[in-house]
């Protein structure tokens, strides 16, 4: 299963917090390294559907944190969804 980062801070909203402050609830230095950093590695699909959950703007604002996303209803079915699918080798994940 290929794993992607996403960013908790889109790329595009880089320039909104770079040298300012970060959202609330965010710990760390807004440089552009701490930026391209912060995020997590999740599967082609979990980047998709957070992607459409919201624009980039609010997913910078309110859903920049694991925690956060992962209380979104959106998401909550479908992690409850993806953990009951098959892995291409066959095996239950």
């Amino acid at each position: 299963l290929k794993l992607t980062f996403h960013h908790l801070i889109p790329k595009d909203k880089h320039p909104t917090y770079l040298g300012k402050r970060l959202p609330n609830g965010i710990e760390g230095e807004p440089t552009r390294y701490f930026l391209n950093s912060y995020g997590l590695m999740i599967c082609r699909q979990c980047h998709n559907t957070v992607h459409n959950i919201a624009s980039n703007e609010v997913l910078a604002a309110q859903y920049n944190t694991l925690q956060k996303l992962l209380a979104h209803p959106v998401i909550q079915r479908w992690v409850d969804f993806a953990k009951k699918r098959r892995s291409s080798s066959g095996k239950a994940k």
